[in-house]
């Protein structure tokens, strides 16, 4: 596989003021089915070493792989996830080549395939898909995106 690249910063001793600090976390990706095992333990690791909560990890963890999953299968060039922690939430984002923006399927149960954005419509607060348009480099690209809470009641 080929070698994916990171830009996530090596989270500090967890403490009152490091949990609620913003920070960013690029992952850049080769299109190959191991990219979805990457950034999942990527985003988990960094997510927990910024003691963010298990479930939450969890989620973001999952709804990661899920994303990249879709972009490999539906894409044939890079993919970049990015990971963002806010004191009120997480964004994560995947960038891929393919321009068609998807749409959730209901999932049956004859299908092996076909859940993953399901999950991500049920588990995030927030999602959505947007086509790139003013990046002459990435045109033609999209990004599919996700936010979960960090304040649960």
């Amino acid at each position: 596989m080929p070698e994916a690249t990171s830009a996530c910063p090596v989270p500090p001793v967890p403490s009152a003021s490091t949990t609620s600090r913003p920070w960013n976390c690029r992952l850049d990706l080769p299109n190959d089915p191991r990219s979805a095992h990457v950034a999942r333990h990527t985003v988990r690791a960094a997510l927990l070493g910024h003691a963010c909560p298990q479930a939450l990890t969890d989620t973001a963890a999952l709804l990661t792989s899920e994303l990249i999953s879709n972009a490999v299968k539906h894409s044939d060039g890079p993919i970049t996830a990015t990971l963002r922690t806010r004191p009120d939430h997480i964004h994560v984002a995947v960038l891929d080549n393919h321009p068609e923006l998807p749409n959730p399927l209901p999932p049956t149960s004859d299908q092996d395939f076909g859940r993953g954005l399901y999950l991500v419509e049920t588990l995030a607060d927030v999602w959505g898909r947007y086509p790139v348009l003013g990046d002459f480099r990435k045109r033609g690209w999209k990004v599919v995106w996700f936010e979960l809470s960090t304040v649960r009641s």
